[in-house]
């Protein structure tokens, strides 16, 4: 689901006062000021104002914060259990009952200005690809636009991403032109490491070297790009019967 003006909602707990808008401005006190009941967008506090709204609903509405994240609300009840995650106005619900699902997306809209965007296919550039035996899990197009940014779309692919056993030295070989450029690529890897589990090892040795890297560094993370061109099929499956 996904908040009209999420922003909007939040209340602020601070004294926060701006000046009168155009085309809004008393003509007999145009040298005062509003004081901020709501957040607005660009205030710095609007960022933890929303959240802190909607959270507050959940928690009298019956749910509980994850104390591993924050962003995450669960809710037990005889009929089953309804989870939902929050990224800024993005709302995930999933649970074992459609009843019970059905009654929060009603409440929720009462109380929020909110759109149904139906099944979830594609989050923070993680698609998900449903099935009646199970879930897919991909980052096939965040992949391929990465090839493309770090132009790698004309290297030909290969089937491993690491040879065996190659050694890096955080000593050996000329200094990386572009240090920048290293951690951006390994930082793309380790974000593809969220379905890409075969990507684990070999990411966790390149992410070594983001002090200094070196020419033989780049050289494995082009070769981990070559090895992710090969490979953008695969990705994480959660079978339906999963015992999981």
């Amino acid at each position: 689901m996904d908040v009209k003006n999420a922003f909007l909602h939040g209340d602020l707990q601070e004294e926060v006062y701006m000046e009168q808008p155009l085309g809004y401005v008393d003509q007999t006190h145009p040298n005062l000021v509003c004081r901020l009941k709501k957040a607005l967008y660009g205030l710095k506090q609007a960022p933890r104002a929303w959240p802190d709204k909607i959270g507050q609903y959940f928690v009298t509405s019956g749910f509980q914060t994850s104390n591993v994240n924050f962003s995450l609300y669960v809710k037990k009840t005889d009929h089953g259990i309804v989870v939902i995650v929050i990224y800024v106005d993005d709302l995930i619900i999933i649970g074992n009952s459609d009843a019970n699902i059905f009654d929060l997306k009603k409440l929720l809209k009462q109380k929020f200005e909110m759109k149904d965007l139906g099944e979830l296919r594609y989050f923070l550039s993680i698609e998900v690809i449903q099935f009646p035996k199970g879930i897919w899990l991909l980052q096939r197009q965040y992949a391929l636009n990465k090839l493309t940014e770090y132009g790698m779309t004309g290297y030909k692919p290969i089937s491993i991403p690491l040879e065996q056993n190659v050694k890096l030295s955080a000593n050996e070989g000329d200094l990386a032109e572009d240090i920048t450029i290293y951690r951006r690529i390994v930082g793309s890897l380790i974000y593809m490491t969220i379905t890409g589990l075969n990507l684990s090892y070999a990411v966790g040795v390149v992410s070594q070297f983001m002090q200094t890297p070196r020419k033989p560094h780049l050289d494995v993370v082009r070769c981990i790009l070559r090895y992710i061109k090969h490979t953008l099929q695969c990705g994480i499956f959660y079978e339906a019967k999963s015992h999981l």
